[in-house]
């Protein structure tokens, strides 16, 4: 296999995993919210909502800063 085939099953690979840490991370926050009610719950998954946000923008720049150089 070439490098490029290696690269596209790998994202094809990472994609799937962050489905399934989706899916799973919907099934705590669900259970969470049994435990500790919804109040908390909520705020507790927009803060984290929040962060994954500025993750994925900040990777997504870095990685297109160090394509273009």
């Amino acid at each position: 296999m070439d490098d490029d085939a290696l690269q596209a099953r790998l994202r094809r690979i990472e994609r799937r995993q962050n489905l399934v840490l989706a899916l799973l991370v919907v099934l705590y926050l669900v259970a969470a919210a049994e435990l500790f009610g919804y109040w908390v719950t909520t705020v507790a998954a927009t803060a984290l909502a929040l962060v994954g946000f500025a993750y994925v923008v900040v990777s997504r720049r870095r990685r297109r800063d160090t394509i273009q150089t």
